[in-house]
């Protein structure tokens, strides 16, 4: 299965002489993409962890 990732924290000095990347760019994230060597997550995992939206919301009237 196919996995993408967003990096969001990371040192953009570091990205930037790792890649060799000129100053005037500045790297303001990663997407990693590969496949992952492990079991894929349930695809309804969230339907049993999920607190159903009735029990979160309420609707007054006044």
């Amino acid at each position: 299965m196919r996995s993408w990732k967003w990096i969001c924290y990371f040192k953009p000095d570091v990205i930037r002489r790792e890649f060799g990347l000129p100053y005037n760019l500045e790297p303001v994230n990663i997407l990693a993409v590969g496949y992952a060597d492990e079991k894929p997550a349930d695809e309804e995992r969230h339907a049993q962890t999920r607190i159903p939206v009735e029990e979160l919301v309420t609707y007054e009237t006044m």
